[in-house]
């Protein structure tokens, strides 16, 4: 009796793990060599193959800071291609001086991830490959510090 209800135990323990991270549709990370989002890699492109649904996603964007920055803010374009080439472009704006900011804390005290939801509710009305670019403003100037930019598109909740 007790085999069977560590089994089912076990089985439960599974089912909820797999549950909960469903709300996860699309996942990628891209790590800055150095530390640094230079210039010569400005735009970084992230493709999604998403399947057509009448619900919405959040599509969010984390970026991850070690040590400070030399700006107070960080301005980007997000564009949005849909697999019959329809295309949207967003601005965005991260604010690094705001202490509401939303961020999660990094695995060290010197780092921070700042997290932005570029769209809150978003439809994909196509099924296939979207391409989603972020195309950072600078003025030809390196953005030493940012470690990585991560791109995720979660079940709105």
């Amino acid at each position: 009796m007790k085999k069977i209800t560590l089994l089912f135990s076990l089985i439960a323990v599974v089912f909820l793990f797999v549950n909960c991270n469903k709300s996860v549709i699309y996942d990628e990370n891209v790590t800055f060599p150095d530390n640094n989002w230079s210039f010569e890699n400005k735009a970084i492109t992230f493709e999604a193959s998403l399947i057509s649904s009448e619900k919405p996603y959040s599509i969010i964007l984390e970026l991850e800071i070690i040590g400070t920055l030399n700006v107070n803010s960080f301005y980007a374009t997000f564009s949005t291609t849909t697999p019959k080439g329809g295309n949207t472009i967003k601005s965005i704006f991260f604010n690094f001086d705001n202490p509401k900011e939303p961020y999660v804390k990094g695995n060290s005290p010197n780092v921070k991830i700042y997290r932005l939801t570029v769209y809150p509710k978003r439809f994909f009305s196509e099924t296939g490959i979207y391409t989603f670019e972020i195309d950072q403003f600078s003025n030809k100037a390196d953005n030493r510090g940012i470690r990585s930019l991560r791109m995720l598109i979660e079940n709105e909740k």
